[in-house]
C-alpha cells in the first residue's frame, strides 16, 4: 500500500476542511432562511435576563440604561441594514434588551419588605386563603396597621401561617394577629431556590405566624381597588376548594381541589413526595398539561356537537368558533386557578396555539412556541429562573423537534380504511401506546438535568409511571375536573367527582409503588451550573437547528455532563442565619452541626445525593450539643468545629475549635480560630467553603476558602433594606 506524500495530504485535508466550512455556511443560510433564526430570539432575551438574575452584586442603574441603549441602537441597524449579520445583531440586541427588561420589570415592582424579625400587633385584610389540613391556614393578607411600626414602609401583603383557628376566613375578612414576622428568606444555599426573589415579584414583603387564632377586627377599612376586584375570584376558589373536599375525603380531594382551583394546601407530605420520586409531581400544579386537556376537550367537544347539526358543519367556519371558545374557557380556568407563573406561561402557550388556529396557522410549531416564550419573558422576565417554565419549555421544544425529525423522514400515510376494524383499532392502539412511551421518554430526557439541578434527584421510573397515568389523566381525571366545574353551580357534581377520585387514587397507587421501588428515593446530588448550561445550551442547539450541523449540540451536552459530574463538591456549608454548619470530611461523610433547622438540613442533604433523615445518625457522628453550642470533635478529641448560640460558649470555643459559626457578634479577644459571626454572615448570606487537610488531621494553621455566597455587595435589590433605587 503506498502512502501519499505529505504535502497531497494537507492540500486534501485542507480541501475538506473548506468545502466543510462552505457546507455549513450553506446550512446556516439555508434555516435562516427558512426562518429558523427567530427560534433563537426568545433564548438570547432569556440569556440576558438570566445574566442579570444571576449577578451576585445588584447593577447600577446606569447598566440598565446602558444595555436599553445598546438594544436600541442595534435594533435601529438591523432595521437599516441587509448584511449577513443580521442575525448575530439580533441576538445581541434580544440579550442587552433581556438584561434592561428583567431590570425595568424588577424595580418597576419594587415594594417595602420588612427589615428585621420581630413580634407585632398586625391589623390586615384577608385577600386568599389556603387550608392545609393539619398544617393549619396559609393566609395571604394586606397589613394597615403595625405595632411597632414598620422602619421602611408597610408591605404591601404579607403571608401568614395561622394554626388553630376555629372559624376559617374568608377573603375580605379584617382580622387583629399577635404575629412574628420576617423578611422573606433568601436561598439557603448558594444557587437554591430564591423565595425572596419570588416574593419580590408577587410583592409580599414579609412572612411570618400568628400565636394562636386570630382576632375579628370589626370595621376594617377598605381594601385596595384590586383586591375588591379580586374579591369575589378568590371567594369563589374557596367556596370551590372546600365543597371539592368536603365531597372528596382524603389525598384525593386535595389533588382534585389542586387540578381545578389551584389550591394544593390538601395534599399530605406522604404523597408528595411520592409523586416527585415517581416523576408524576408535575400533574399537581396548573400547566400546560392540564390547560392544553382542558382546551382540547372543549375544542373538540364543541366541533363533534356543531359537525352533528348539518346546517351549522356546512355554514359556520366551526374549527375557529370551536378555537375561540376554548380560548375563551383556557383564559376563564386561568382565573379561577389563580393566575399564578406556572398558569400565566402555560396559558399563554395555549391562547397562542389558538390564535393560531383563528388565523389559519399552524396550532402546535416551533414559531408558535417562540412567540410564547418571547411574551412570557416580556411580561414575567423572572420566570427564565423558575424550574417549571424551564422544563416546561424545554419538554415541549424536544417533543416538537422530535416529531419535525420524525416528519422529514416519514411521510404521513394513511390507511385506505378497507380494512377490518378490530384491525384497525388495535393499529391505532399500538401507535397510541408508542407515541405515549416515545412521548414520555422524550419529555423525561428534556427535564432531567433541569430538574437534577434544582432538585437534585432523578425519578429513573418516571418514564413508566407517566406512561401509566397519562391515559389516566387524559381520559378520565382532566375530563371529569371540566364536568365537575361545569355540574356544580347546579349541584349535580357528586357521581362526576367521584369518578374524577378513581381516577386520582388510581394515580396515587402508581406514584407510591414507583417510589417504592426508586433507590434512595432517587436523590444523586446537585450538579454544577456550568455543566447544566452547556447541557442545556446543547439541547437547543439540537432542536433548534436542522442538518448535520444540529448534532454538534451532542458534543456540548457530552462536555455538559463531563463537567457536571467532575465539578468538585463544596467542602461544607454554613447557613445565612450562623445556627447550621456542615462539613465534609475526606472519606466523603458529612457531619451536621447545629440543632434544628430542619428545613435548611434536608434541603442540603439533599443536594448532597443523601437522602438521609436530618436527625439520622450517621450525619451527626461527633456531634455534642448542649444549650449553649454544638461541637464537632475529631478523631483525637480535639475540637474541630462549633456552633455558638450564647455568649459564654465563646470563652470555650475560642483558640480551641478551628472554625467557629454563630449568630451573634463574636468578642474582640476572640483569636486562633476562623470565625464566621453575624456581622460576616449579614454580609454574605449563606457560603460554600472548602477547607484543607490540615483541618482534618493537623495540629497547626489551616486554609478556609469560601467557594460561593449568595449575597453580593450591594446585595440584590429583593434581599436589600433599602432599595438602590425605585421607579414611579
Amino acid at each position: 500500500m503506498k502512502w501519499a506524500p505529505l504535502p497531497i495530504v494537507r492540500l486534501q485535508l485542507a480541501g475538506r476542511l473548506r468545502q466543510a466550512a462552505i457546507d455549513l455556511h450553506a446550512g446556516f443560510v439555508r434555516d435562516l432562511d427558512r426562518g429558523r433564526g427567530f427560534l433563537w430570539w426568545p433564548v438570547a432575551l432569556g440569556a440576558g435576563a438570566a445574566a442579570y438574575f444571576s449577578l451576585l452584586d445588584d447593577p447600577p442603574l446606569a447598566s440598565a440604561i446602558a444595555f436599553a441603549g445598546l438594544a436600541l441602537a442595534l435594533g435601529a441597524w438591523l432595521i437599516c441594514t441587509n448584511g449577513s449579520w443580521r442575525f448575530a445583531l439580533a441576538l445581541v440586541a434580544f440579550g442587552a434588551f433581556g438584561f434592561a427588561q428583567a431590570d425595568l420589570v424588577t424595580h418597576w415592582v419594587a415594594a417595602p419588605v420588612y427589615d428585621t424579625e420581630r413580634s407585632v400587633k398586625l391589623w390586615a385584610i384577608v385577600e386568599a386563603v389556603e387550608d392545609r389540613d393539619r398544617s393549619g391556614l396559609r393566609l395571604l393578607v394586606q397589613p394597615r396597621q403595625m405595632e411597632p411600626a414598620p422602619k421602611v414602609g408597610m408591605p404591601l401583603h404579607i403571608r401568614m401561617t395561622v394554626r388553630g383557628a376555629k372559624v376559617l376566613p374568608e377573603p375580605g375578612d379584617g382580622l387583629l394577629f399577635h404575629a412574628r414576622l420576617m423578611p422573606p428568606s433568601p436561598p439557603q444555599l448558594p444557587g437554591g431556590y430564591d423565595f425572596a426573589r419570588t416574593a419580590w415579584f408577587q410583592q409580599i414583603g414579609a412572612t411570618g405566624f400568628s400565636y394562636g387564632a386570630p382576632e375579628p377586627w370589626p370595621d376594617p377599612p377598605q381594601a385596595s381597588a384590586w383586591a375588591r376586584l379580586w374579591r369575589p375570584v378568590e371567594t369563589l376558589r374557596l367556596q370551590v376548594s372546600q365543597r371539592i373536599r368536603s365531597g372528596l375525603q382524603g389525598d384525593a380531594g386535595g389533588i382534585a381541589a389542586a387540578l381545578i382551583v389551584g389550591d394544593r394546601g390538601g395534599i399530605g407530605k406522604d404523597t408528595q413526595d411520592a409523586m416527585r420520586a415517581a416523576g408524576l409531581s408535575h400533574i399537581l400544579s396548573i400547566s400546560g398539561l392540564h390547560m392544553s386537556l382542558v382546551a382540547a376537550a372543549v375544542f373538540g367537544g364543541l366541533r363533534l356537537l356543531m359537525a352533528l347539526v348539518p346546517p351549522l358543519a356546512l355554514t359556520l367556519p366551526t374549527k375557529k368558533i370551536a378555537a375561540v371558545a376554548a380560548l375563551l374557557t383556557t383564559v376563564a380556568y386561568f382565573v379561577i386557578s389563580g393566575m399564578d407563573v406556572p398558569s400565566e406561561r402555560s396559558t399563554i402557550m395555549v391562547v397562542v396555539a389558538l390564535l393560531a388556529v383563528v388565523a389559519d396557522r399552524q396550532a402546535l410549531s416551533m414559531r408558535v412556541i417562540a412567540v410564547a416564550a418571547l411574551l412570557t419573558l416580556i411580561l414575567s422576565p423572572q420566570a427564565v429562573m423558575d424550574p417549571g417554565a424551564q422544563m416546561s419549555f424545554a419538554a415541549v421544544v424536544a417533543l416538537l423537534a422530535a416529531n419535525e425529525a420524525r416528519a422529514a423522514k416519514e411521510p404521513d400515510v394513511r390507511d385506505a380504511g378497507d380494512i377490518n376494524w378490530f384491525i384497525r383499532l388495535l393499529h391505532h392502539a399500538w401507535h397510541w401506546t408508542i407515541a405515549a412511551m416515545a412521548t414520555s421518554f422524550i419529555a423525561g430526557l428534556a427535564t432531567t438535568p433541569i430538574a437534577l439541578y434544582h432538585f437534585g434527584r432523578l425519578a429513573p421510573l418516571s418514564v413508566l409511571a407517566n406512561l401509566t397515568v397519562a391515559p389516566v389523566v387524559g381520559f378520565l381525571i382532566m375530563p371529569m375536573a371540566l364536568l365537575v366545574a361545569l355540574a356544580m353551580p347546579l349541584g349535580l357534581e357528586h357521581w362526576p367527582l367521584q369518578a374524577m377520585g378513581y381516577g386520582i387514587d388510581m394515580m396515587i397507587a402508581v406514584a407510591r409503588i414507583a417510589a417504592e421501588w426508586t433507590p434512595s428515593g432517587g436523590y444523586v446530588g446537585r450538579p454544577s451550573a456550568v455543566g447544566i448550561a452547556l447541557v442545556s445550551f446543547g439541547g437547543l442547539w439540537l432542536c433548534l437547528w436542522t442538518g448535520r450541523k444540529r448534532w454538534a449540540g451532542v458534543a456540548l451536552m457530552l462536555v455538559g455532563v463531563i463537567t457536571a459530574v467532575l465539578a468538585p463538591a463544596p467542602g461544607g456549608i454554613v447557613s445565612g442565619d450562623g445556627r447550621l454548619l456542615m462539613l465534609r470530611d475526606p472519606q466523603g461523610t458529612l457531619h451536621l452541626v447545629g440543632k434544628g433547622e430542619r428545613f435548611a438540613s434536608t434541603l442540603w442533604l439533599s443536594s448532597t445525593g443523601s437522602g438521609v433523615p436530618y436527625k439520622d445518625p450517621s450525619v451527626r457522628g461527633g456531634v455534642a450539643c448542649d444549650s449553649e453550642a454544638c461541637v464537632l470533635a475529631g478523631s483525637t478529641g480535639n475540637s474541630l468545629a462549633a456552633v455558638v448560640f450564647a455568649y459564654p460558649a465563646f470563652s470555650d470555643e475560642c483558640g480551641r475549635a478551628k472554625l467557629i459559626v454563630s449568630a451573634l457578634d463574636a468578642p474582640a479577644w476572640c483569636k486562633g480560630s476562623v470565625v464566621l459571626s453575624r456581622a460576616e454572615l449579614d454580609r454574605s448570606g449563606a457560603q460554600f467553603f472548602d477547607v484543607d487537610a490540615a483541618f482534618w488531621g493537623g495540629t497547626g494553621p489551616f486554609r478556609y476558602r469560601e467557594s460561593a455566597r449568595v449575597l453580593g455587595d450591594p446585595p440584590r435589590i429583593w434581599y436589600a433594606k433599602e432599595p438602590p433605587y425605585r421607579l414611579p
